[in-house]
């Protein structure tokens, strides 16, 4: 299928929509309301938040529709002449690995719409199945404006890289490697991020495990809501030794990653500019509570999710 003027004039209008949406996100959060994720979720939590809903199926259900547009517009919406790369004249197959001798060349299309696709893999399956069961629930209101957010996000990105922008492909030779290096640099940063969510994930989710060993080091703190009682423990690893969320900062890390790699598209710019408007704020958020909560909290944890600078 190949996109209609209207159709791209739609897509570029819903994207600069996308990253103006950015300034009332991050003016609201900072400074009106704090997101009822988590620990932030109190007796307090305004009712008009809606009831609270299973930690793990909110997640899955306002997540899963990135997956589903990359899905959609892979199978129904993709340009054989944007996405693959190009085939000889004699074959009509779509390829987006060509193997020729030693020449390895890979779509670039393919490579982004990939790690969009890995993240969200993570997001809204692996991220959720590794929950703990006595998570806070997710007020519905919550999870009803993050399920719009990825809708359109999950159009933006996957309608781009699937019929918009075609990239030029990526070789395996060092003269192809030094010709793209910003996509490669973009890739780098992009995983690395990705791994600095995963393991500050992983070390928020094993605190509780962990509670019995961390008694002599931590203190505690209870908060109970909805009759649950949650026990909070202050993080320790390399990468909480300055900021107190390394899961936020790795994530702005990927975006940002992809961005450099998708050479500054507008649809990547504009995501990266809202993850960051969503996620600074929380993260104030985080560190405020930490601070409050626990008399001794790390005084060298001065930041919330940017090292020396917020």
């Amino acid at each position: 299928m190949v996109a209609t003027s209207e159709q791209i004039n739609l897509h570029t209008l819903l994207s600069q929509l996308f990253l103006l949406q950015s300034i009332p996100t991050y003016l609201i959060l900072r400074y009106i309301i704090i997101a009822p994720f988590g620990r932030h979720v109190t007796k307090q939590t305004k009712w008009w938040f809606g009831p609270l809903l299973n930690a793990k199926l909110s997640w899955f259900l306002f997540e899963i529709p990135n997956l589903i547009w990359v899905w959609y517009c892979y199978w129904y919406w993709c340009d054989s002449d944007i996405f693959y790369l190009d085939s000889p004249p004699d074959q009509k197959q779509r390829r987006i690995i060509s193997i020729e001798g030693t020449n390895i060349q890979i779509s670039t299309n393919a490579i982004l719409l990939f790690l969009f696709t890995l993240h969200y893999i993570n997001r809204a399956i692996i991220y959720p199945i590794r929950m703990n069961t006595n998570s806070q629930r997710v007020p519905l209101i919550i999870s009803l404006c993050a399920g719009i957010i990825t809708c359109w996000n999950g159009y933006i990105q996957s309608f781009y890289l699937t019929q918009v922008k075609s990239f030029s492909s990526i070789s395996l030779t060092l003269s192809s490697i030094l010709d793209n290096i910003q996509c490669w640099i973009g890739i780098c940063i992009f995983f690395i991020g990705m791994g600095i969510n995963i393991k500050s994930d992983s070390v928020l989710r094993n605190l509780r495990k962990d509670n019995q060993q961390s008694k002599k080091k931590q203190q505690k703190q209870k908060d109970t809501t909805n009759n649950q009682q949650h026990t909070y423990c202050i993080p320790f690893s390399p990468l909480f030794r300055y900021i107190s969320c390394p899961n936020h900062a790795g994530e702005i890390l990927e975006w940002f990653g992809f961005t450099v790699a998708s050479n500054f598209s507008l649809p990547s710019i504009a995501f990266f500019v809202y993850s960051s408007s969503n996620l600074i704020p929380r993260a104030f958020a985080h560190h405020e509570w930490y601070l409050n909560k626990f008399d001794d909290y790390p005084k060298e944890r001065r930041w919330a999710v940017i090292p020396f600078v917020v």
